[in-house]
């Protein structure tokens, strides 16, 4: 059987106007299928996706007027067997090199892909456009088989990290359930799970504007602008967004030499200069009598925070981060 004359048994079966014999084949052809597929997917995953293919089904293919009940629910449960089966087995032998419980699956309709992390590691996504996804282990992600030519949208449920690539007249568009995360290109990591109290937006690198998915209008919708190592706490209950600092700074302009970590007797202000451009974090000083400290010390290869328990401790004085800017203060120097 050719398969054209296999899409007109599948029309017919759909009709309800297979004979037994016929009926008997498309069952067997589909069961299959499904039963070599490695797609994994729950009862209310199949169901909800036998209630979409339904509706897809009435719109393309019947005329109300034909659409015979008593073979209603047979179509469907074929239909999505025959799409499950057959993208499960394509999907299996496109990634052979992930875990088979990462999973890819028809989402709103077959224009949509959903990917699901299931396993226990993280996982490589590449979109079309160039950008990457590591997707974390218990999330998943939807997105268009091909994006629009205004925006590149994409629905997240759990954790990722994004690196997206730069796109100035088509902005990369991240949903969260109460979140908005949108940018030209950059890398960050979104934290979004249902159960958690708080939604995270942590920046490695460029600029990100995070607001609140809400029915405001965009001049009073709730937002901030994030540069690298900050990142914000939605708060879901007070609605409130919370700017910080990441736990670890990690530098984003890499010195030209190790030798521009290495300071003798240099004044605390061009220290922390040297800090602020690596970082690109704000450092404030409140007692100017500090700025009459000199620093001597080599900062390579250490954290953030240890470079500043040196340098306070060097010039006694004590540092605190209140928001996204450091605060340093002390007695000063003679």
């Amino acid at each position: 059987m050719n398969q054209y004359d296999f899409d007109k048994l599948l029309e017919k079966y759909l009709e309800g106007a297979c004979t037994a014999e016929e009926e008997a084949m498309v069952k067997e052809w589909s069961d299959n299928m499904l039963k070599h597929s490695e797609l994994r997917l729950n009862s209310s995953e199949k169901s909800n996706i036998e209630q979409q293919l339904w509706t897809r089904i009435q719109q393309s293919l019947f005329p109300k007027n034909i659409v015979a009940l008593r073979f209603k629910w047979t179509a469907v449960a074929v239909v999505a067997s025959l799409i499950i089966g057959i993208f499960g087995l394509f999907y299996y032998q496109k990634t052979t090199a992930y875990s088979h419980s990462f999973t890819e699956s028809i989402a709103s309709n077959l224009g949509v892909i959903e990917v699901k992390n299931t396993s226990n590691k993280p996982q490589k996504i590449k979109l079309e456009d160039g950008s990457e996804i590591v997707l974390k282990a218990e999330s998943s992600i939807s997105y268009p088989e091909h994006f629009n030519d205004k925006t590149r949208s994409v629905y997240l449920k759990g954790e990722a990290f994004f690196k997206v690539k730069r796109n100035p007249s088509k902005p990369f568009i991240v949903h969260t359930r109460d979140l908005v995360t949108e940018v030209l290109g950059t890398s960050f990591t979104i934290k979004s799970y249902d159960d958690s109290k708080a939604i995270e937006v942590l920046v490695a690198t460029g600029r990100v504007s995070v607001y609140e998915n809400s029915e405001k209008d965009g001049f009073h919708r709730n937002g901030v602008i994030l540069t690298p190592n900050q990142k914000i706490v939605f708060d879901k209950e007070t609605k409130k967004l919370i700017p910080s600092l990441v736990e670890n700074p990690v530098i984003v302009n890499i010195p030209a030499t190790t030798l521009d970590f290495i300071f003798e007797e240099t004044p605390l202000t061009e220290v922390l200069e040297r800090l602020k451009e690596a970082y690109q974090i704000e450092f404030v000083v409140e007692n100017h009598e500090l700025n009459k400290c000199v620093f001597t010390a080599d900062l390579n290869e250490i954290s953030l925070h240890s470079q500043l328990d040196l340098i306070c401790k060097s010039v006694n004085a004590t540092y605190e981060q209140r928001g996204t800017v450091i605060f340093i203060n002390g007695s000063g120097c003679q």
